[in-house]
């Protein structure tokens, strides 16, 4: 039971976190911000994570659960409240962004490493895939709830919204309501060091995979709304779309067990990052929303059956006792890529447009898919036991 517990508490936690997504792209477009500070904006939000997560996982490793997770939760409510209090500013949005990273990636590294803990060889696959569907519900919520509170309300009491979702999961740790376990599994005091875990040869297909999946994904999150706001969506518009983005990895985790049971891992992958490439090669062809709802349903179908694997095969490949300090790897290479991804294509947007920015990542997927079809790169991941 306490698996369904922590996976409807992160739920709560992360519809905050999808929400604020949508919620600082489009501030910061109504602030008139230039498309490089827009960039530098999004990428705040990547900028701690990618220092620290690794550090978090570790902690998590040392210290247990209780303390980091209420720390992540109060922490990143605490810096959503900063542009409620001082609205109409772009320097507190970017202060915001950057706190808002620091305090979420101790909740989602510790809560990844919880799960694993809880689970065995055997349960691991299906407890990850519950907490991947959480997740997916938590896609679906955020981006909508934060649309209709923008148009209905506004940015700052959106701010506020989103602040108490983020603080009312860890509210339910901090006053005992619910009980966090004791790790499972002591700390191993064997004196290995970071780079041996970095370029461990299986922990690297992990990484790899995970790096080009969230190429992808941070690409569509911080540019479809911009692209959305070009062609005058409005803000509830934009949210469905991203909703039905959400309903279709929903659906995709659902249908993981038995695709897996049907086909190699690796096969599956390959079509999955083939199905993106497609979606991301039509997004700036349309300008109806029903056909960019479309694009998005396709892509959340390609990359749904994506993510919950690289988290699998990290924890799977751990040595024991450092399973938080690998997830955290991961998540500090999964964060470089976010945060270089804002960055890297503001410019060339405002320069080419929207068109080589999401075809230059369609060709990225398509070569993956290649490698991963055409060239056995990835051993078989055992995802479900069959």
């Amino acid at each position: 039971m306490i698996l369904y517990i922590i996976v409807l508490l992160f739920l709560i936690f992360q519809t905050s976190v999808r929400g604020n997504t949508v919620l600082v792209t489009l501030y910061a477009v109504d602030l008139h911000a230039s498309p490089t500070y827009l960039g530098i904006i999004v990428a705040a939000t990547s900028l701690f994570p990618m220092f620290f997560a690794t550090y978090a996982g570790r902690l998590s490793d040392q210290w247990g659960y209780r303390f980091l997770f209420i720390t992540g939760t109060m922490g990143t409510g605490i810096s959503l409240l900063l542009p409620y209090f001082y609205e109409n500013q772009l320097f507190v949005l970017l202060l915001s962004q950057s706190l808002f990273g620091l305090f979420q990636i101790f909740t989602i590294v510790t809560v990844q490493n919880l799960i694993g803990a809880l689970s065995n060889k055997k349960t691991r696959s299906h407890h990850f895939a519950v907490f991947s569907l959480g997740v997916s519900i938590s896609n679906f919520l955020g981006p909508l709830l934060t649309g209709f509170s923008i148009d209905h309300l506004n940015f700052s009491q959106t701010y506020l919204l989103l602040s108490i979702f983020a603080i009312v999961p860890g509210v339910f740790i901090l006053f005992n309501i619910i009980h966090l376990p004791r790790p499972l599994t002591p700390p191993n005091e064997e004196k290995n060091n970071f780079r041996e875990l970095l370029f461990n040869r299986s922990l690297r297909k992990t990484y790899i995979t995970s790096g080009i999946i969230l190429t992808g994904v941070g690409m569509y999150e911080f540019y479809f709304p911009v692209y959305s706001k070009s062609i005058h969506l409005s803000a509830s518009l934009i949210g469905i779309i991203l909703s039905c983005n959400a309903i279709a990895y929903i659906l995709s985790r659902l249908l993981m067990k038995p695709l897996v049971d049907r086909f190699k891992e690796e096969s599956i992958l390959s079509g999955c990052l083939f199905v993106s490439a497609i979606a991301f090669l039509l997004i700036p062809i349309f300008t109806n929303p029903l056909l960019l709802m479309m694009s998005s349903f396709i892509m959340g179908l390609g990359l749904g059956c994506c993510q919950p694997l690289s988290i699998v095969m990290a924890y799977n490949a751990s040595p024991q006792g450092r399973t938080g300090e690998v997830l955290g790897i991961r998540l500090t290479i999964n964060k470089s890529v976010q945060f270089l991804v804002p960055i890297v294509l503001s410019p060339l947007g405002s320069l080419f447009g929207f068109s080589p920015v999401f075809w230059s990542n369609s060709i990225l997927f398509l070569f993956s898919s290649y490698s991963l079809s055409g060239k056995k790169h990835f051993s078989k991941i055992n995802l479900f036991n069959k």
